[in-house]
């Protein structure tokens, strides 16, 4: 449903608050049939706030945002998608050793995405988290 609403539905993201909605309904579906992958979020957003002037926000497009300064991190989305922007080069030795995927829907972009899908990947998610945060310096 994420993708084809991603993919097919895009216009309904600029309909205020509609995108937070949208996340708001996953992130309860999440709660509910996958609570590992809840609590992997959680920690990752814990996680998140012990490094060096990392925020949370709300997302433009729904989901929690991780921003330092005025500079966008990543964010996550209520169905356990991370996605983070690491830049190209670092996006091709990523997706080349198999520790993420290029942006669901920028493929091209600067941006990866991760899979959070039980509480081990936290760990992993974590790491890409703060290497995104290195290249944002």
């Amino acid at each position: 449903m994420f993708r084809f609403v991603v993919h097919r539905l895009r216009w309904l993201a600029r309909v205020p608050g509609l995108p937070q909605l949208f996340d708001a309904a996953l992130l309860a579906w999440t709660g509910l049939a996958h609570p590992a992958r809840l609590a992997a979020m959680q920690e990752i957003e814990k996680r998140a706030l012990a490094l060096p002037g990392v925020r949370l926000r709300t997302h433009r497009l729904g989901g929690t945002e991780f921003a330092r300064g005025p500079r966008e991190l990543g964010h996550l989305h209520g169905n356990g998608l991370l996605d983070l922007r690491v830049g190209r080069a670092q996006r091709d030795l990523l997706v080349a050793a198999n520790r993420a995927q290029p942006h669901h829907v920028f493929t091209e972009s600067g941006w990866i995405s991760f899979w959070v899908r039980e509480k081990k990947d936290a760990a992993a998610a974590c790491e890409l988290l703060v290497l995104a945060a290195e290249v944002s310096d």
